[in-house]
């Protein structure tokens, strides 16, 4: 499983919006862009989809643009690539069958596998908030580790 560049983007905006110091100040999508260092017309696609899926709320006209919908310690990460990339899997296999005729040698063991990797991927995806990321950002939380190869 690979969280792709669209559910990258869509955190490394919302994290933008999170480090302000005036969260319900409305953001537009050009400032948003210039502080990430992403596309715009990208980024104003992804902010569409985190809107629809009520992760931010926004304001048109002067002085508008977007702001989140939800305190940072009530968005975890999965929410957010969820959103903008639909749900969390190892694949998008099937299910075992539960009586245990699987049709072909294997395939129901390693479509239980993959559904346990989805769950765990999901489970560490639910455990990291908005606030959490951002408190690493600024230094004040340990950032998580990295297993070497």
């Amino acid at each position: 499983m690979r969280v792709s560049t669209r559910g990258d983007y869509a955190c490394r905006a919302l994290l933008s919006l999170t480090m302000r110091e005036d969260r319900t100040k409305p953001v537009s999508v050009r400032d948003i862009a210039d502080r990430t260092g992403l596309p715009q017309p990208y980024l104003e696609q992804i902010l569409l989809a985190l809107k629809g899926a009520g992760i931010v709320r926004s304001k048109r006209g002067v002085g508008g643009g977007y702001t989140l919908a939800r305190e940072p310690q009530e968005i975890a990460l999965s929410q957010i690539v969820s959103a903008v990339d639909g749900p969390i899997v190892a694949g998008d296999f099937g299910v075992p069958h539960s009586d245990s005729a699987c049709d072909h040698e294997g395939q129901c063991v390693l479509l239980a596998v993959w559904g346990h990797v989805g769950d765990q991927m999901r489970d560490l995806l639910d455990s990291f908030m908005l606030s959490d990321v951002a408190l690493m950002a600024r230094g004040e939380l340990a950032w998580p580790e990295i297993a070497a190869e």
